[in-house]
């Protein structure tokens, strides 16, 4: 989804197959469109192709389309994928949950599935790339999208049974290979996760998700030094590919060696400047440098993009408790924290909660002094 989606109401057929949803439609509006809301929403089209330095003027032509065309799915599609491409993901999601709304055209269902897999939440990530495959089911990349978000929300035969059937389809698809050994991985499955790999890597030996996954694999095993190497190789192979370098940068802040994690971070950021993984890094780099005000205005920075972003919450409230002695801060970001997780990260969903109730026990010896 690289570019603008054009002004298609008039006349736009809809999707063969899916099923009938209640309250779901199912067809685009096809009601003439005014020629000043066709104007204005050309526009913001012609802005977005401009980049981000004209988003906010796009975003702009695009809500005063809006505001003259009520049903113009296409215009609150166009902000979302703005909205997602800068990483604000709340306000993604409230675009693209608007021109669902309207018309559940597969492109707002994919993105929106899209936000909610960056936010971590895997079930209402399947569910929409579910019916955006109703809508496209010969969708190769959104059935990987939806293998990846089973394999997170640990669905891992359904996220299986997705990638076989990509392979029965597109034999040596390297996107599904590197989805493949990932489930393997998570099932401890490492001889069988490496043959994946290497059998992808023998066709596509650049491909920056096999190369990616395979230092996954060797940080499993615990060799950090080949995994970085791995990574590297990955960042080699496609320059502006970030996740390796999260990934190196995960390796460095797990040693506590902030400046080099600091460095992989920057390089990412400078790429992609909104990647909150990235800020989400930098506050933690921060802190190990024992820079407490400037990891709580990283963290707080990412709260400003998507109030909603649980890691951001669960960090300064960590802060808040272990360094800055304020319980009640503590207890809002945990508190809020457990509101966002929901149950997609069982690890530290279960350390907050355990922190909350030693916050409670503290209070309760605190009013009984």
């Amino acid at each position: 989804m690289t570019h603008a989606l054009r002004l298609c109401i008039l006349g736009l057929a809809a999707i063969a197959g899916g099923c009938k949803r209640e309250r779901e439609q199912l067809q685009a509006p096809t009601a003439a469109v005014s020629e000043s809301a066709r104007t204005k929403f050309s526009a913001g089209v012609e802005a977005m192709d401009k980049g981000a330095a004209s988003y906010e003027t796009a975003i702009s032509a695009f809500k005063s389309a809006i505001a003259l065309e009520p049903k113009l799915w296409e215009a609150w599609l166009n902000v979302g994928i703005i909205e997602l491409r800068r990483a604000r993901l709340g306000e993604a999601a409230a675009a693209l949950q608007k021109s669902v709304d309207i018309y559940a055209s597969p492109e707002a269902l994919e993105a929106l599935g899209d936000v909610y897999a960056r936010q971590g939440r895997n079930d209402r990530a399947v569910g929409l790339f579910e019916r955006a495959l109703e809508r496209n089911p010969g969708d190769i990349r959104l059935r990987n999208a939806l293998a990846i978000a089973l394999r997170h929300a640990q669905r891992l035969d359904e996220a299986e049974a997705e990638v076989r059937a990509i392979l029965g389809q597109k034999a040596f698809d390297p996107d599904a290979y590197a989805t493949l050994a990932a489930i393997e991985i998570d099932r401890d499955q490492l001889e069988l996760a490496e043959l994946v790999l290497n059998k992808g890597l023998a066709r596509n030996p650049d491909h920056p998700l096999l190369l990616t996954n395979l230092g996954l694999l060797a940080m499993r095993r615990g060799d950090d030094q080949t995994a970085m190497q791995h990574f590297e190789k990955a960042s080699v192979a496609a320059p502006k590919f970030v996740t390796g370098r999260l990934n190196r940068a995960a390796i460095f802040l797990g040693v506590g060696d902030f400046k080099r994690a600091q460095g992989e971070l920057d390089v990412v950021l400078s790429i992609e400047p909104g990647n909150l993984d990235a800020l989400v890094g930098v506050g933690i780099a921060k802190r190990l440098a024992g820079d407490r005000a400037s990891a709580r205005a990283s963290w707080q920075s990412v709260l400003a993009i998507d109030s909603s972003h649980a890691a951001a919450h669960f960090n300064l409230g960590i802060l808040a408790m272990d360094f800055d002695e304020q319980p009640q801060e503590a207890r809002k970001h945990l508190e809020r924290y457990l509101q966002v997780a929901g149950n997609d990260d069982d690890a530290h969903v279960a350390a907050a909660k355990e922190r909350l109730a030693l916050l409670e026990s503290m209070n309760a010896r605190k009013g009984g002094s």
